[in-house]
């Protein structure tokens, strides 16, 4: 029989390789929300005039001057500063209108220096105006009741004016009789009085609201 070969050994199994330990990445720190500002809590806004026309200083400065002349009978002088006024600042459109009805008063007087001169109605009016965007309120009443005496008709848009400077003063019982008056003249100074911020301080007004909405 032919010799029988030695069995061989069965091979030995290698053993599973180890498995790398998987490493636990790290979840992203979570941002901080920011921190919450303190904020005032809202309050309601009430109704104010309007923030008023800031003039700069050398056109308000040149302005007084001249008018200071005219008032002084100084037509020669006052007429040269309002020019100078116009041609400095050419960009104040309310202010050189207003300069350049002056200039017209100046002109007149300079070419018959015997003739009076005075102001018209229109003029005092117009400087009410510009005291009243200055916040000189004191000033653009005065101004608006002389050119209510100099003025024969059509001054509705005289009390109108009176009605906001009132009103601006904090006088409302005063500011409502003027929109009154200025309402009788004409009827349409409902619907300016309605749409104007001037006058919203009296949104919430019995009166105001009867001399708005009759109906």
């Amino acid at each position: 029989m032919p010799a029988q070969g030695k069995k061989k050994a069965p091979a030995k199994k290698k053993a599973p390789a180890k498995k790398k330990a998987s490493v636990k990445k790290k979840a992203p720190a979570k941002k901080k929300a920011p921190a919450k500002k303190n904020v005032a809590p809202k309050q309601e806004v009430s109704f104010v005039q309007p923030p008023k026309k800031e003039f700069t200083s050398g056109v308000y400065t040149l302005y007084t001057q001249a008018l200071s002349l005219l008032n002084q009978n100084k037509h020669k002088t006052a007429r040269k500063q309002f020019t100078r006024l116009i041609e400095r600042f050419p960009g104040e459109i309310q202010v050189i209108a207003k300069a350049q009805s002056f200039l017209r008063i100046c002109d007149r007087h300079l070419s018959d220096p015997k003739k009076e001169s005075a102001p018209t109605p229109e003029e005092i009016f117009n400087q009410g105006v510009f005291y009243h965007n200055d916040g000189q309120y004191d000033e653009a009443l005065g101004d608006y009741s002389r050119a209510l005496k100099l003025s024969k008709k059509n001054n509705d848009h005289i009390y109108y004016a009176m009605a906001a400077t009132e009103l601006s003063m904090g006088n409302a019982d005063d500011a409502l009789n003027h929109l009154e008056k200025a309402i009788q003249l004409n009827e349409e100074n409902r619907f300016f009085a309605n749409n104007d911020p001037d006058f919203e301080p009296l949104a919430t007004n019995n009166r105001f609201r009867n001399l708005v909405h009759p109906d």
